[in-house]
């Protein structure tokens, strides 16, 4: 092995016996910042009043080399630049056209320092996280927004809703070792399908929301390995049948409520609740008196 300028080069090689091998240390310097996502949940629920929202919950870890002396704030605010050059202190994620109610928050609640812009090309979010990321450190957080209906959800030729999402993280230049993708469909979907250009673990569930009856499908896609070009080149899309009767569904529900709210007032009003009564024999006696 030999270095030639940026370059290491192996070989040639004469004469080895099959299968053998030799391991190879390289140490070299590299204060990129490797995001890494160990976790990904990303939720999308489609509602055919005309509104998806979406939920992206993160756990992001430095995969990066550790401290060796530990963390010292004071050295970190006095020379930022050489004490934490390895470290990063902001994310961006680059949401779809049209997103609104965006919101950026973890366990602690909301978190104010972050930045949106947004133009016809798509809608930057710049956060800050609570605190610098070192190797090894590890935050978790969500983001969340709503984008309008009609830019996903198209209708096929055989009369199927066609919806058209994205693979991938909104955070650019981002590793993510296991993403999950969980897709919740309106109530009273069926013949459900979904197509892939790629390799991901398929399955379906139900979720029960307010006023739910049957239950939302799910449809939860997992895959492993997820790296910026799935984003980039790979859509999915799912197909499902839906009826827009359902839509009255819970409308209907809440008018029903609302009639035996009052139906159950009215007879309340009506009824005698009195313990006792007094005998019919009882009133003749007073009367003679």
């Amino acid at each position: 092995m030999r270095l030639v300028e940026s370059e290491l080069r192996y070989g040639p090689f004469e004469e080895q016996p099959p299968f053998s091998y030799s391991p190879v240390v390289v140490h070299f310097e590299n204060n990129n910042s490797f995001a890494v996502a160990s976790n990904f949940v990303q939720e999308i629920e489609i509602s055919h009043w005309g509104n998806v929202q979406v939920t992206e919950q993160y756990t992001i870890i430095h995969g990066g080399a550790h401290l060796k002396n530990g963390f010292s704030r004071i050295d970190y605010q006095a020379n930022p630049s050489m004490s934490g050059a390895s470290s990063f202190r902001t994310l961006v994620a680059r949401l779809p056209p049209m997103s609104h109610s965006v919101y950026y928050r973890d366990e602690i609640g909301n978190i104010s320092t972050s930045h949106l812009r947004g133009d016809s090309q798509g809608t930057q979010l710049e956060m800050e996280l609570r605190f610098p990321m070192f190797g090894g450190w590890k935050i978790s957080f969500s983001i969340g927004y709503s984008l309008p209906l009609h830019d996903f959800l198209f209708e096929s030729d055989a009369g199927n809703n066609v919806l058209n999402i994205t693979f991938g993280s909104s955070i650019e230049e981002i590793v993510v070792e296991n993403q999950i993708v969980r897709v919740v469909l309106p109530q009273g979907s069926k013949d459900i399908s979904v197509k892939s250009r790629f390799t991901t673990k398929k399955s379906q569930e139900l979720k029960y929301s307010h006023l739910d009856i049957v239950g939302r499908p799910v449809v939860v896609l997992e895959k492993d390995n997820v790296v910026p070009e799935h984003k980039r080149y790979f859509q999915v899309y799912i197909y499902y049948k839906f009826n827009n009767i359902f839509l009255l569904g819970k409308a209907m529900m809440l008018i029903l409520g609302i009639f035996l709210l009052f139906l159950i007032c009215i007879l309340y009003m009506h009824a005698d609740l009195a313990l006792s009564k007094t005998s019919s024999w009882e009133e003749e006696t007073e009367g003679r008196k």
